[in-house]
């Protein structure tokens, strides 16, 4: 909170990040509530929440773009990508109120899979930035963390805003791609009055890093990353678990989705309500737990953090398909949630410590693909089985499989000791 009050480059950044998360944040939820009242509301639903993966198959791809783009041209890459994002759900807005078919359907889910991709493309160039603004590696934690925890605060508040303003509303989906469209133009509009600022900043990165971005391809930057990671045998193992977590955590929403368009009795009032009543909870439940550091929960291995969360996923699957009882899928749901909150701060500490500066980026990256792959995966096979034939069958292949990823992660609490010990002599044993 300090730095985003004493740094204002940095709040500028931070402001210009919060209006684009108010704006997607409510289209995310409406454009799933759209999906859900088309006569193919099943496969639509199942579509739309498979699109929101898309930008993951290019995520390696974008980092490394963002990174090798002239530093000259980032502010106005930035500020006219915005722009495009603007004008790109003006567009929807207007496709919004044509009647209901396959054909623009699919005109709709490309649309926002392309500013989605922009997106990520923006963040990316921001991020370099950040690194020039913020000054060691207290003053970056504290800051980006500061910005995650106001982006589930926006996502919390505004998702249950939006599943009351669309029923006030009387669904006019094309309202929302309007309020989209206009956080998108006023945070790059927040960005306009530092520009000089950033404009220097271009200038000092084209100065003192022209030459750095072609000593070092991708292959060569990436092959680094994958050996940082594999040399240090806990952090690989948790890689491994966090990817067959992901590949259940990932599609989730998506199959709940789902399985509630179908099923009444787990509604806590609409469709609308339900699903963000949902996503809610899961994000205030991370939020609370990466807040509160002294919950006791600091003293748990990595490996047996995730064995709770899988433990109560499993739990969360059998409700969805014989107790269901919206008390207990929100409950379930929290719990399973709030290690979540404990092992991301965890892990992004760890490879801080480990990666030199040059590679940090690239290899935060690859975990992140590495770990984002399981999603398309996940995706793929629960909402394909809920597709050729019910959701229901789609959660009991879920549960099985929480099942099976549960039991790893109690095998690895029981071999975590000899893992961290071993892991301890290899790096004393290396030179200085």
């Amino acid at each position: 909170m300090n730095v985003y009050w004493k740094n204002s480059t940095f709040r500028a950044l931070a402001n210009s990040s919060f209006l684009s998360a108010i704006g997607s944040t409510l289209f995310n939820l409406v454009f799933l509530v759209y999906a859900q009242t088309l006569p193919f509301k099943t496969l639509a639903v199942s579509i739309v929440s498979f699109a929101n993966l898309v930008p993951t198959f290019f995520m390696i791809f974008n980092g490394y773009w963002a990174d090798h783009t002239n530093p000259r041209h980032r502010f106005r890459y930035v500020i006219g990508l915005r722009g495009i994002q603007g004008c790109l759900y003006l567009g929807i807005a207007g496709l919004l109120q044509e009647p209901g078919t396959m054909g623009l359907f699919a005109g709709l889910v490309a649309l926002n899979v392309i500013s989605d991709l922009l997106a990520d493309y923006t963040i990316n160039l921001i991020m370099h930035y950040e690194k020039m603004i913020l000054h060691g590696q207290t003053e970056r934690q504290s800051a980006l963390g500061f910005s995650a925890g106001m982006r589930n605060i926006i996502s919390m508040v505004f998702q249950a805003a939006g599943a009351s303003l669309i029923v006030l509303l009387h669904n006019n989906f094309s309202l929302f791609a309007v309020i989209n469209a206009l956080s998108f133009l006023l945070a790059g509009l927040v960005l306009v009055h530092d520009r000089r600022l950033f404009r220097h900043l271009d200038r000092k990165a084209a100065s003192t890093q022209a030459d750095q971005n072609q000593k070092e391809g991708m292959l060569v930057s990436l092959g680094q990353s994958f050996r940082t990671i594999y040399a240090n045998h806990p952090l690989f193992i948790m890689l491994l678990l966090a990817l067959a977590c992901n590949s259940l955590g990932a599609s989730l929403e998506g199959l709940t989705a789902v399985l509630l368009a179908n099923v009444r009795t787990l509604w806590l009032g609409n469709f609308a309500t339900t699903v963000a009543a949902v996503s809610i909870v899961g994000s205030l439940s991370i939020t609370i737990a990466a807040l509160w550091t002294n919950d006791g929960l600091q003293r748990f291995s990595l490996p047996s953090l995730t064995a709770v969360s899988m433990t109560f996923l499993v739990l969360f699957a059998v409700n969805m398909v014989w107790w269901q009882s919206p008390l207990v899928m929100l409950v379930t749901m929290a719990i399973a949630s709030y290690p979540i909150g404990k092992i991301n701060p965890r892990v992004q500490s760890e490879i801080f410590t480990l990666t030199d500066a040059q590679h940090l980026t690239a290899t935060m990256s690859v975990i992140s693909t590495v770990v984002l792959l399981g999603a398309p995966l996940g995706n793929v096979i629960f909402l394909g089985i809920a597709n050729l034939f019910n959701p229901q069958v789609a959660w009991i292949t879920f549960g099985g499989a929480a099942v099976v990823v549960t039991m790893g992660a109690f095998l690895c609490v029981w071999q975590w000791p000899q893992l961290v010990a071993n892991q301890a002599q290899r790096v004393n044993k290396e030179p200085d």
